[in-house]
């Protein structure tokens, strides 16, 4: 999608003329995510707004998603970028595969964003229809550096589900690649519906693989960050019933040097637009609560809090982190 200028005037995202301020650095990096995800998306629009806001450029590094951002900004490469509670929480106390033991602490969140919901798809007529038959089979994890990528087969695991191995790829690529009878699933954790789901669902049918209200529990209890949530009937083409799930909510980030003023710019440049960005990945207009990051020991940077406080949300102090 061409997120210019025109276009984000289109959705109603008007960019304020704003000064640099004095002690920020002119340029920042967002660290976003793959095509076909909800990222490549949200955080070019969401950037556009914060330049303007802050009076500063920002370019944008593609990455796999949640978990490559946070490295990013650990490595002082970005400044900006966009994560789920639930990565965000193997970060913090360095659990994890990809976080090889080490406890990340350079990063902090800004604002809620939307919930990522865990979407499991295979081809209709594959006989793969439940989380059981996903037993023995390969399944498509989405691209190495996304919350799936590092969740998918813990989240499996925790109900009792082996499959025979999970692959990771980019999400257009990986659906192809299941069509074409290459892969027996894939399992993709987004803001649903996922593009590159829904764009298949419109020229194959797909069957959807959901949870029961049990597993979902069981799921939620194992991994810090994740809880029970519902794929509602219709979100997908020639979907008919709601089907049960598990996800997280997604945050932004920034680096913790940034400056309070910085911060709080940015912030606020996504809180003054909130439905907009929504609409522009297709999701209902309500952030997630403040209290779903929380709850995972998540802090927040201060010159985010002010913006947040400002805007009605409840943020206590010991959760506030220079």
């Amino acid at each position: 999608m061409n997120l210019s200028r025109r276009n984000l005037l289109r959705l109603g995202l008007a960019l304020p003329a704003m000064p640099a301020f004095a002690d920020t650095p002119t340029a920042l990096l967002m660290g976003t995510g793959a095509p076909g995800g909800d990222y490549a998306v949200y955080g070019p629009a969401w950037g556009q707004l914060a330049a303007a806001q802050a009076g500063v450029s920002i370019a944008y590094r593609v990455t796999g998603g949640s978990s490559s951002n946070i490295l990013l900004i650990e490595e002082g490469v970005a400044e900006l970028g966009l994560t789920t509670v639930a990565m965000a929480a193997q970060a913090r106390a360095g659990t994890g595969a990809w976080t090889a033991g080490v406890k990340f602490h350079a990063f902090r969140a800004l604002f809620p964003m939307f919930p990522s919901v865990l979407q499991i798809v295979s081809p209709a007529g594959s006989g793969v229809t439940s989380l059981q038959s996903l037993a023995g089979q390969v399944v498509g994890i989405g691209p190495d550096g996304s919350s799936a990528a590092n969740s998918v087969a813990q989240i499996l695991a925790s109900v009792g589900v082996q499959p025979k191995t999970v692959v990771t790829g980019g999400y257009i690529r990986q659906l192809h690649d299941m069509l074409a009878g290459q892969l027996d699933a894939c399992a993709f954790i987004g803001a649903p519906p996922l593009p590159a789901i829904a764009q298949a669902a419109m020229t194959h049918n797909l069957s959807l693989i959901g949870f029961s209200a049990p597993e979902a529990e069981q799921v939620a209890r194992v991994l810090p960050g994740m809880s029970p949530m519902v794929l509602r009937a219709g979100l997908f083409p020639g979907q008919r019933v709601s089907v049960g799930s598990v996800g997280t909510a997604n945050i932004a980030i920034g680096a913790a040097s940034l400056s309070k003023d910085l911060a709080e710019a940015v912030t606020q440049a996504a809180l003054d637009h909130m439905p907009q960005l929504a609409a522009a990945i297709g999701t209902p207009p309500h952030p997630c609560p403040v209290r779903s990051i929380t709850d995972a020991g998540i802090t927040f940077h201060p010159g985010a809090a002010i913006a947040l406080r400002g805007a009605g949300f409840d943020v206590p102090d010991r959760f506030v982190e220079d």
